[in-house]
């Protein structure tokens, strides 16, 4: 059951970023702030390399993999699509 709660909890949490990656689509342009898409970027991606070296939880794994993917999209219309 606890572990229902943590995919349950995972899979929001990962799929949160999906309406700005779909606004992001659809203007062809980033509107989230550096700010907040480095310091998540980076978050992610110490949290993943943690998650790693220590007991390995899929639920963790699948949230931090795609939030990881859906930022890279943000950052690259950030990079080559914003004036």
């Amino acid at each position: 059951m606890i572990e229902n709660i943590g995919w349950i909890g995972s899979v929001l949490l990962a799929f949160c970023a999906v309406p700005e990656v779909y606004r992001t689509f659809k203007d062809s342009k980033c509107h989230a702030g550096w700010g907040l898409l480095l310091t998540w970027y980076l978050g992610e991606i110490l949290s993943i390399i943690f998650i790693l070296s220590t007991s390995a939880q899929s639920q963790l794994i699948f949230n931090y993999s795609l939030n990881i993917f859906l930022l890279s999209i943000m950052i690259y219309y950030k990079v080559n699509r914003n004036e």
